[in-house]
């Protein structure tokens, strides 16, 4: 199960749900792993930007060029944000309810 991470700092007031992220290119037999608190992918140069609990990044450049393997943990994650996403709209006032 993914770990539930506060970071450190004075602007420190979310937390961050860790997960494994593994990797690897056709041509390596070896998984590489890293426990990431998010990734994204930029489409306009072909790379996978890693976000590590430290505030610090890993990126992977030709990401086109590489296989990916998601687990339970990143389900999870998925899972918790949307539930907490839920939660905030239900929270909001629609418009049928706010006041003019």
């Amino acid at each position: 199960m993914a770990n539930i991470v506060k970071p450190d700092g004075p602007k420190a007031d979310q937390e961050y749900i860790k997960y494994q992220f593994n990797w690897r290119a056709p041509s390596e037999k070896e998984w590489q792993k890293m426990e990431v608190i998010g990734h994204r992918y930029y489409e306009e140069t072909n790379r996978m930007v890693l976000f590590k609990e430290n505030g610090g990044i890993f990126e992977i450049p030709n990401w086109s060029e590489h296989y990916s393997d998601l687990g339970e943990d990143w389900a999870n994650k998925i899972k918790e944000q949307e539930k907490e996403l839920a939660k905030q709209e239900s929270e909001e006032p629609n418009a049928d309810t706010r006041p003019n």
